[in-house]
């Protein structure tokens, strides 16, 4: 971990993978492993890159034979810090979730941050990049753009994951691009870290927003203190009449006690809100700084957390999908 600014608890470090130029070829003498435009060994059908703004920039995209052009969905999944595409595809499950469920699923690659020394996402107030930050937002916009016209999704059906620091991601992308996206699920991530809710502009469109976050997590605490946002902050932030504008709150119960710990709350849910939008949040109890593969809603194992079910999905991608499936844009 690393503290950004000398303040904000840095992400816990996932595979890092550097971004090589848009070759393939070997760059090093006789005997280099030679990188797709992935920056990853190795040739890979679902490698692909687009340019932003002058700059190569790289993803992997998953299309499974069930995929109906126009009507089925397309699902972005943003990696953590020091993370790659590749690892997020190999860990998450998400390739086998997709084959289930018929949705094209791609894994954007983050850039270097010259202050950090890995890969990370430009989100909100991030100045690890200084005067070099890349258009991330309009990486992902036009990544929209490029496989709205490639494969054809369901215009409707545009929604953005993230973990940890693909989490701060989505929270960005879901108020500066919600006029494309319908939904987004965030694990283990928050609103801005380092930052204020309060200097976060109001979404663009309404948008729907889960965030999954365990109580546990020593790397982004649920109950964070400023400059990171909690989960607190960041569900009032979605719900409030800037944002969602959402009428009903199922529960009167903080996510945080005064203490700025956890309570014992399992889930949080704001109904009533702008454009058939809802707002949810769900606690797992014991649950880390993980994209969790396994069942969630064993009782006396941990995470654990009663609201999860065979409806609601017990791992993180049947969560996500679960909820993704049922807020499409209106």
């Amino acid at each position: 971990m690393e503290n950004r600014n000398g303040s904000v608890i840095r992400l816990a470090p996932l595979l890092f993978a550097v971004l090589a130029a848009c070759s393939g070829s070997p760059t090093g003498s006789s005997g280099t492993t030679a990188l797709n435009a992935c920056g990853e060994t190795g040739s890979d059908s679902e490698c692909r890159t687009i340019s932003v703004g002058g700059v190569e920039r790289a993803y992997l995209l998953h299309v499974p034979s069930n995929f109906q052009a126009g009507t089925s969905a397309l699902v972005i999944a943003l990696h953590g810090s020091q993370g790659s595409g590749l690892r997020l595809k190999e860990t998450s499950g998400l390739d086998e979730e997709s084959d289930k469920k018929g949705f094209a699923v791609v894994y954007p690659y983050a850039l270097v941050s010259p202050g950090a020394g890995f890969t990370e996402w430009n989100e909100f107030f991030n100045h690890s990049f200084g005067s070099s930050a890349p258009d991330d937002v309009g990486f992902i916009r036009q990544l929209i753009l490029t496989l709205q016209a490639q494969i054809n999704p369901s215009p409707k059906k545009i929604f953005v994951t993230g973990l940890s620091n693909g989490g701060f991601m989505a929270h960005r992308i879901a108020v500066q691009l919600s006029d494309l996206v319908a939904a987004i699920g965030v694990v283990e991530g928050t609103l801005v870290s380092p930052g204020s809710p309060s200097d976060v502009p109001a979404p663009v469109a309404p948008v729907s927003v889960l965030m999954i976050h365990g109580d546990q997590d020593p790397t982004v605490p649920c109950c964070s203190v400023a400059p990171v946002a909690s989960q607190e902050q960041s569900f009032d932030y979605w719900i409030s009449p800037s944002a969602d504008a959402c009428t009903t709150v199922d529960t009167n119960q903080p996510i945080c006690d005064a203490q700025g710990n956890p309570t014992s709350l399992p889930e949080k849910d704001a109904t009533g809100c702008k454009g058939n939008t809802e707002v949810k949040f769900y606690r797992l109890q014991g649950g880390v700084h993980l994209w969790y593969t396994v069942p969630m809603n064993i009782p006396g194992q941990t995470p654990f957390n009663p609201a999860l079910n065979g409806t609601t999905g017990v791992t993180t991608d049947a969560i996500l999908w679960t909820f993704f499936a049922s807020h499409p844009k209106q």
